[in-house]
């Protein structure tokens, strides 16, 4: 599987930094008190590692079903 930098197939880098302002709006709206900027860098922290599990999980799956594709 070929890896490519994001800046050169145009992909978004999605960092904790980028998340945490949505994270820290989400959690004041669901507990109604402000929460510490710890716990929303963790929790974004946690929400970057999941998609980006999800995506390298993903690219496994298509990696493995083109290698196994017969070739024509």
């Amino acid at each position: 599987m070929a890896q490519n930098s994001a800046v050169v197939t145009g992909g978004v880098a999605i960092s904790t930094a980028t998340l945490m302002p949505a994270v820290e709006w989400a959690l004041g709206l669901v507990f109604h008190v402000p929460v510490p900027a710890s716990v929303s860098s963790l929790v974004a922290g946690v929400l970057v590692a999941g998609a980006h599990a999800a995506l390298n999980y993903g690219a496994a799956r298509f990696g493995a079903k083109q290698a196994a594709a017969p070739a024509q």
